[in-house]
Parts: structure tokens; C-alpha cells; sequence
């Protein structure tokens, strides 16, 4: 069970201690559009991602060529090695993947998450944001 309050709290502190601007929040619509509504009131901007191939075959490989390519940084967050070192894709007849949660030994969540973000990180970008970087800068920070 997932206490939504906790999560909207700790979100918010985090924020405020780091100074982020929340631009806008991701969320998977299954059980958690109660919560997002929440967050509507509350001002943000909620984009629902569906958790399908569709939605994540195009940004999972983007994310994975990224990572080939040395742009993404990782800050060695356990949580997210963890699931990183459990996350396995599949693919369909189509040569699309997905991460696939059935596959997976453990949890995947902190992975899937970030492929949610690299969704977005794609659809805000008018460009490629790897065209303006200066040469050797990382573009990602998980």
C-alpha cells in the first residue's frame, strides 16, 4: 500500500531544501489519479504516463543509448543501483521494450520511474538537449 501523503510531503520537502521548481509530475493513472487530482488542486501540473509500449519502447531505448554513450550521471543512490541491477526489458515482434515488472527478480520502481522522467525529459524538449551541451558535460542526473 502506498501512503500517497508521505509521498506528497516528502516530495515537497526535498523540493524546498534543494530549491527545485516542480515543472510538472508524472504519475502511472493506475491507482493514482485520486492523488493527482490532489496535486491539480494543490497547483501542479500532472502528465499521466501509461505505463505501456507505446509510451516507454521509444524512451527506454533513448535512455539506454544515453547511457551507452557515457551522458547519463548516476549518483550511486543504493535504491536506485538496486533496482537498476533488477530491471530486464522485453521485447515485442516489433522490436519494442519495455522494463518488464514479470521478468524482473526484485523491484524495478526507482527504474521505472526514471524512464517516466526520460518520457517527459523528450516530450519538453524542443531540441536535443545533447545538440547545446558543452562537450563532456553529462546531460542526466539519476
Amino acid at each position: 500500500m502506498i501512503d500517497y501523503d508521505f509521498v506528497d510531503s516528502f516530495a515537497r520537502e526535498h523540493a524546498e531544501a534543494r530549491g527545485w521548481v516542480i515543472k510538472e509530475i508524472a504519475y502511472d493513472p493506475y491507482n493514482a489519479t485520486q492523488f493527482a487530482a490532489k496535486l491539480e488542486d494543490d497547483g501542479y501540473e500532472c502528465v499521466e504516463i501509461r505505463q505501456g509500449v507505446k509510451t516507454l519502447s521509444e524512451p527506454t531505448k533513448s535512455f539506454r543509448e544515453q547511457v551507452y554513450a557515457g551522458n547519463v550521471v548516476h549518483n550511486f543512490n543504493p535504491v536506485l543501483t538496486w533496482a537498476l541491477g533488477n530491471a530486464v526489458t522485453r521485447q515485442d515482434h516489433n522490436e519494442n521494450i519495455m522494463l518488464d515488472k514479470s521478468k524482473s527478480t526484485q523491484r524495478i520502481d526507482p527504474a521505472a520511474a526514471t524512464i517516466n522522467a526520460h518520457v517527459r525529459s523528450i516530450v519538453l524538449d524542443s531540441g536535443s538537449v545533447y545538440d547545446d551541451r558543452p562537450e563532456g558535460e553529462k546531460v542526466f542526473a539519476v
